[in-house]
């Protein structure tokens, strides 16, 4: 069991934790079988899982992970189960959340294909796929809140979404939107790295 320092210098709520590859299966597995929509959607039910239940990472280690999930290409429900099992169990944890995520999916779209693709014109069926895409524009809605609620408390990560907001309404494409809000969080992490570590040095050389 080891701690991690966050970008505050500060130490997270909770340490993190070893989790057994079998157990992440099944937790990752529950999370892809019960959530519909995909990453951001999904997001939201790893963090009730992860964080606040299992308590298995802290918010700062979930909220980095998502940001790193978000800007590197693939499906953002893998790339988020891929960080957090390899945070928990290594490559062998990184590769059963990742089998755990997409074996669900796999599953319901090969029984889809091989029983109901015949039904899906019923109009009962597509009454229930329209009111599930409401309820994931409403899980996406509420993770947005949630995510951005715990980011408001530093301005770097405020500058760095201004960035990228700024390109988007000038009409530049998204990628260049997301580029550049990578560039200025890291840019002003490195800042703020720098001015601890002078603070860090000045204490030390002080009687």
């Amino acid at each position: 069991m080891s701690k991690h320092i966050d970008e505050d210098g500060a130490a997270p709520q909770r340490p993190i934790v070893e989790i057994a590859p079998l157990r992440l299966v099944w937790v990752f597995f529950r999370i892809g079988l019960l959530t519909f929509g995909g990453g951001f959607a999904m997001a939201t039910v790893m963090r009730h899982e992860l964080v606040l239940k299992r308590r298995w990472l802290s918010e700062n280690d979930f909220i980095s992970e998502m940001s790193v999930a978000t800007v590197v290409p693939g499906a953002v429900a893998v790339n988020l189960a891929f960080l957090q099992g390899r945070r928990m169990g290594g490559r062998g944890g990184a590769a059963a959340a990742v089998a755990g995520t997409i074996l669900p999916s796999f599953v319901v779209m090969l029984l889809i294909v091989l029983f109901a693709l015949p039904y899906l014109d019923n109009p009962r069926i597509s009454a229930f796929l329209k009111g599930c895409a409401v309820a994931v524009g409403a899980q996406i809605i509420f993770a947005a809140f949630t995510f951005a609620r715990q980011m408001r408390r530093q301005w770097r990560t405020l500058a760095a979404c201004g960035a990228g907001l700024a390109l988007l309404f000038a009409g530049l494409h998204p990628v260049l939107a997301v580029l550049a809000a990578t560039a200025t969080g890291y840019l002003l992490s490195g800042d703020a790295s720098s001015a601890r570590g002078r603070h860090d040095n000045t204490h030390k050389r002080t009687p």
